[in-house]
């Protein structure tokens, strides 16, 4: 390689004697990145040495096999923008040996970790991650600037792109977000940056063949950072859809920087000539979710597209895959006015819902899902609605979801109670069907002997069961209050006295025994007292009943 004479300038701001050769100037840059990245004494620093290539035209002393293994593992700025120059300057070929080297070192060391049962945790995971998007950052200038001549454009470019899709594949969580985002926004650099390459040097054939290796590089980044991306398009479409039950904003803070990244995607698809609306018209994949959710404008998504998209939705709710943008997709197709959802397709949503509102550790995500069950059965006609609502209610599975289903009973039942006489006639929810079909799951402890178990104060602290019961006192106190016209019977003097005995009686009894013990009372108790209390109160006001 032909180099210019050193520039003094550039040898004066690196400490380096004047009378320099180039061989020699070339020879001591690296020496200097190599002590700085080891940070030695008296060393000059990075930054100055990256700022004195960047000024005085310095990148023609870079050489990529001594300076490019160590700068890809040094987590610094200029670090960073040393690798773009020697991306952008050294010779392609050197360049892809570096790459090729050190996707090689990585699978090995991901390898090595795999099969090495004794580690807990790899303390060098973050330094993983920043190797492989400083790899990404040069694999687009490294294949660009590469000739075609006895090597076609798919034969340069495939060998390496199907080796870097291969190792985000196999690469463990990120450490951070900061670093999943990242990634995405520099393998969607790199697909626009190629796409425009292969316009220019490939045939039609060989561009349709590189187009699907950057798709398959695409499609696996996403899937692989999904986590990172944390934009929460769900929650924020629930907290403006849900006002009252959302007080204060549960997004992710930054959310903004996932969502930038994504918009990098979408422009990297259409380079790719994959536009939303043709990935709606067939997704096949946990990605094609993610592009779906994110895509903007928003695509126009019909009633009609939830049959579509409800296999693919499910299976990556109950893998835990893409869940944000999965709830997103579901809640814009649920809250769609008029739209109707199959029974078959609302019970398999049903108890996806039910399930991840019971058992996902993030409480945002649990809120969520009740509120999507809630938007779900708000779709149905009274008969499914049963039927899903009395398999919550008595749901053994997940016994957590048992109290929060009592109230989407309330709600079918105030939402029937507010009807026009035309419409109510025949609603179970506002006809005596509710007690009959309800009233023996509801207005009775589970298990019926529950009042009558030694429980220790632990175990009662424990209970889910005290929640429920709660839940139904509140249940029934709003019933009673509410239903006027007693449509459902529920003021009828034999169904007062059902209750009473299968439920109120009782349990009044168990909370006197705790309450009036030498132990402060739990509050889970104190709840009962007070929730038994204002129906005694409800029932001197009918005119019905005295202290139960």
């Amino acid at each position: 390689m032909s180099l210019n004479s050193p520039n003094s300038s550039f040898l004066q701001a690196l400490l380096l004697p004047p009378d320099l050769t180039e061989e020699a100037c070339t020879r001591a840059t690296s020496e200097l990145i190599l002590l700085a990245i080891k940070e030695q004494p008296d060393s000059v620093s990075l930054k100055d040495i990256h700022e004195a290539v960047a000024r005085y035209d310095g990148a023609a002393y870079l050489e990529p096999l001594d300076i490019l293994p160590a700068l890809l593992s040094y987590r610094q700025d200029a670090a960073m923008e040393l690798i773009r120059i020697c991306a952008l300057h050294a010779s392609p070929k050197e360049v892809t040996i570096v790459i090729q080297e050190a996707v090689e070192s990585l699978q090995t060391q991901m390898s090595d970790d795999v099969n090495d049962e004794s580690k807990e945790g790899n303390e060098n995971e973050h330094d993983m991650m920043h190797r492989i998007i400083c790899i990404v950052s040069l694999c687009s200038p490294a294949i660009s600037r590469s000739k075609v001549g006895k090597r076609s454009a798919l034969e340069l470019c495939s060998p390496l792109l199907e080796s870097v899709t291969l190792l985000i594949s196999s690469v463990p969580p990120f450490e951070t977000k900061e670093q999943g985002r990242v990634l995405i926004t520099e393998v969607a650099h790199l697909v626009k940056s190629l796409s425009v390459w292969a316009a220019a040097v490939a045939d039609a054939s060989e561009q349709q063949e590189i187009r699907k290796i950057l798709r398959e590089l695409l499609d696996t980044t996403v899937t692989t950072c999904c986590p990172s991306i944390q934009a929460s398009l769900a929650i924020r479409a629930a907290e403006s859809y849900f006002p009252r039950f959302f007080v204060k904003s549960s997004a992710m803070e930054g959310w903004q920087d996932g969502e930038n990244a994504m918009l990098q995607v979408q422009l990297a698809l259409e380079s790719l000539k994959c536009f939303p609306k043709a990935i709606l018209e067939k997704p096949g994949s946990f990605s094609d979710l993610v592009y779906l959710a994110h895509s903007t404008p928003p695509v126009a998504l019909t009633p009609s597209v939830l049959s579509d998209l409800h296999r693919l939705l499910a299976s990556a709710l109950q893998m835990n895959m893409v869940v944000d943008e999965s709830l997103f997709l579901l809640f814009r197709i649920l809250s769609e006015e008029g739209v109707i959802v199959p029974p078959t397709i609302a019970m398999s949503l049903c108890i996806i819902f039910a399930a991840l509102a019971s058992t996902h550790l993030d409480p945002t995500v649990r809120q969520l899902n009740l509120r999507f069950l809630s938007l779900t059965l708000s779709k149905l006609p009274p008969p499914p609605r049963i039927e899903i609502l009395l398999m919550l209610t008595t749901n053994e599975e997940f016994p957590q979801i048992r109290g929060p289903a009592i109230g989407l009973v309330k709600e079918a039942v105030l939402e029937a109670l507010a009807l026009p006489p035309e419409h109510a006639y025949g609603n179970p929810f506002a006809s005596p069907e509710l007690l009959r079909i309800f009233g023996g799951v509801l207005f009775r402890p589970n298990p019926p002997e529950f009042f009558d178990e030694k429980k220790t104060r632990e175990e009662l602290s424990q209970s889910l069961e005290l929640l429920r019961i709660a839940d139904c006192l509140a249940f029934y106190y709003v019933l009673l209050q509410r239903d006027r016209d007693n449509k459902t019977g529920v003021r009828s003097n034999d169904n007062i006295t059902d209750v009473q005995r299968s439920l109120l009686f009782p349990l009044r009894q168990f909370v006197n025994e705790r309450v009036t013990g030498e132990e402060q009372p739990l509050m889970a108790v104190l709840s009962l007292q007070v929730g038994l209390d204002r129906i005694d109160s409800a029932l001197r006001t009918l005119g019905n009943y005295g202290d139960s």
